[in-house]
């Protein structure tokens, strides 16, 4: 499927330097976007745009929402040019720690240089998910409130025809948030009986009584999808593509089981039989046990996995390749016990990849998508994305954990339809895997590289090979292209509440990263004309 050579970075949202306590859709986003463009970027990789749940460590592959967007990357400054809020109502994040960045590490110049990447004067230094969910909120509950007594006939008409275009999600996830805050109850199933099982009169009740915090959850929706589109505007006019994430699993606590319990295995009071996880691996010796409900996939095949089309047709609105994780799920998937404490207990279990494929070609003839065929039983999937085109994920830093001559990972076994990576978002950053390195794993750097590996070039030597790759497509984290240790990681898994936290400082993407980038770039014939 993959056409051409390319690459671009690994970068999620939340990541990029703000004001306001999290990276956004603002300008730190678009002087991003510059930054790929004159390093001879392709490709933004992003992490899933959905909304974050603080009890749930804030993961983006843990949302009440498999279609709502995160409106915690709403740009503020964008709603103050708006005149939705004053300058003045920012002055909240004042009380963050904040930081002088020097001209010289932060220059100043139009945005249409690179040099202005990720530039500024001021600015507050990283603060976790949480302060920015406790100062922001307020903030756009506040601007949705403004768009809705002032807007014009224009932006009213534009407003409602959004609503009307995603009603099919959007009036249950809005209903959804409203009961969360009307009840204080964050788990659906502890909410009225007759709400819990979505009795039709219960539900218009509940839509009349909670119309105004309704309408400001669609107000922020909207502002998020208007905010969305116009970075990837900017994106494609500098020839830049977003890759954007799909979690295959969706969270219990969703207003995505609540609308459709019966295409989960829920038994007769909602509960789950049984979540989703991942058996001992590389990562973590107990497993990973995730808690998604499973799938009903009988359920959903009955249904010609409409859910599933409606899904994939929203995300393929958003993105230019879309990355299905755990896309060994589709196939088979490990299937815990809810009583299980961990994910040690469980077995494999089949899903229909065949009808389900099928079924997603009917509908949309080809699929821009990524498959994530990391872990255990790779092998079921094989022949799938061999049928289909569909290009899996190789991650340099595998081939050195096994066997180096056999390894799909491992630079001579790749082929072309497949994407590279130095690591992923899972994977430690490439300089802290190679500090907690057993010593077999540094003799097989140093034997292949055909040269002594270091602290000092180790990052250097994975990166180049990485874009040395026969696959058409490479992808790097932002943290590999900067050199930063294990202290940048951005999730480690099953340590929820360590994760995701990691921010990029003002100034870090300098001229003479994107020279060098731009330089790897051309000489491995990833950049466009080379």
């Amino acid at each position: 499927m993959l056409q051409q050579r390319s690459s671009g970075l690994l970068l999620h949202i939340t990541s990029l330097p703000s004001a306001h306590g999290v990276g956004d859709l603002g300008p730190e986003a678009y002087r991003f976007a510059d930054f790929l463009h004159a390093s001879g970027q392709t490709y933004w990789q992003i992490l899933p745009l959905s909304p974050v749940d603080p009890g749930a460590g804030f993961s983006p592959y843990s949302s009440p929402s498999a279609f709502a967007g995160n409106p915690l990357l709403i740009s503020l400054e964008k709603l103050v040019e708006e005149n939705l809020l004053n300058q003045d109502d920012l002055s909240v994040f004042n009380e963050l720690p904040i930081r002088d960045v020097s001209i010289s590490e932060a220059p100043t110049v139009s945005s249409d240089s690179a040099s202005s990447v990720l530039a500024g004067p001021l600015i507050i230094a990283p603060s976790t998910l949480h302060a920015a969910w406790i100062k922001k909120r307020p903030l756009l509950q506040l601007a949705a409130e403004a768009f809705l007594q002032n807007a014009t006939p224009a932006q009213r008409s534009d407003y409602e025809r959004f609503c009307g275009w995603h009603a099919e999600w959007l009036n249950d996830y809005a209903l959804f948030t409203a009961m969360q805050e009307q009840t204080g109850e964050s788990t659906w199933i502890r909410w009225p009986e007759d709400v819990v099982r979505r009795d039709p009169d219960a539900l218009a009740r509940e839509t009349t009584l909670l119309r105004e915090q309704i309408e400001v959850t669609k107000v922020l929706q909207y502002f998020f999808l208007r905010q969305w589109n116009e970075l990837v505007a900017y994106c494609y006019e500098r020839k830049i593509h977003i890759i954007g994430d799909i979690p295959i699993y969706v969270q219990f606590n969703s207003a995505d089981v609540w609308a459709n319990p019966h295409l989960f295995k829920l038994d007769d009071n909602f509960q789950p039989l049984y979540v989703a996880g991942a058996p001992p691996d590389y990562f973590s010796e107990y497993g990973q046990r995730w808690g998604n409900p499973i799938y009903n996939w009988a359920a959903h095949e009955q249904t010609g996995f409409a859910w599933w089309i409606h899904r994939i047709r929203h995300q393929m609105s958003l993105y230019s390749l879309t990355r299905l994780d755990h896309f060994l799920g589709f196939a088979v998937y490990w299937e815990i016990p809810a009583s299980e404490p961990t994910a040690k207990v469980g077995e494999w279990v089949k899903a229909p990849i065949e009808s389900f494929m099928h079924a997603m070609y009917r509908q949309f003839v080809h699929l821009p998508v990524i498959a994530e065929d990391l872990g255990t039983r790779t092998a079921d999937l094989q022949p799938h994305l061999r049928h289909y085109g569909i290009p899996g994920m190789r991650v340099i830093q595998f081939s050195f954990s096994d066997d180096l001559p056999t390894s799909t990972h491992a630079v001579h076994n790749h082929t072309e339809n497949v994407v590279v990576y130095s690591g992923t978002h899972d994977n430690n950053t490439t300089l802290g895997w190679y500090h907690e390195a057993p010593e077999e794993t540094r003799q097989k750097l140093d034997d292949y590289f055909g040269i002594p590996i270091t602290s000092d070039n180790v990052v250097d030597q994975v990166c180049r090979l990485t874009m040395q790759s026969v696959a058409r497509l490479a992808i790097i984290p932002v943290q590999d292209i900067l050199k930063l240790d294990e202290a940048s990681r951005m999730n480690t898994p099953g340590f929820g509440g360590r994760s995701w936290q990691w921010r990029l400082l003002p100034g870090q993407l300098t001229d003479d990263v994107a020279e060098q980038l731009l330089k790897l770039t051309k000489m491995t014939g990833r950049a466009e004309g080379s």
